[in-house]
């Protein structure tokens, strides 16, 4: 189903959104789980940590247009946590599954709804 937002400015956001989603889900294909934990000898950000991160930043910002929502893995990222040595985080298909169609429907709607400062 298309959406038409209220705000024609908010069109091009909608665009940007579902291409990232679609993007997020293509570049985290086919990295096991073991691979998106390693930190390649360094103190580095791993995939997974990054991924996690990334979803988190999705659902805070659909709680910015208006929706209550916090994904299972909130509390390795409250407050833009760094991430945390000898933790295990969620698999990649948990984090895809969470950025995907769900969210982005919810997202979708707020930001068609969403008029913005000045209309």
């Amino acid at each position: 189903m298309e959406i038409k937002p209220v705000s024609n400015r908010m069109f091009a956001l909608i665009v940007l959104y579902d291409m990232h989603t679609t993007y997020f889900g293509n570049a985290i294909d086919g990295i096991s789980d073991k691979d998106a934990h390693q930190r390649l000898d360094t103190k580095a950000n791993h995939i997974a940590w990054i991924s996690g991160s990334l979803v988190e930043g999705r659902y805070e910002l659909a709680n910015l247009l208006g929706l209550d929502l916090k994904q299972t893995a909130h509390e390795l990222f409250a407050d833009h946590k760094g991430i945390q040595d000898n933790e295990t985080y969620p698999a990649l298909a948990d984090f895809k599954k969470r950025l995907g169609k769900n969210l982005s429907n919810f997202k979708r709607e707020a930001y068609a709804g969403y008029r913005g400062t000045t209309g």
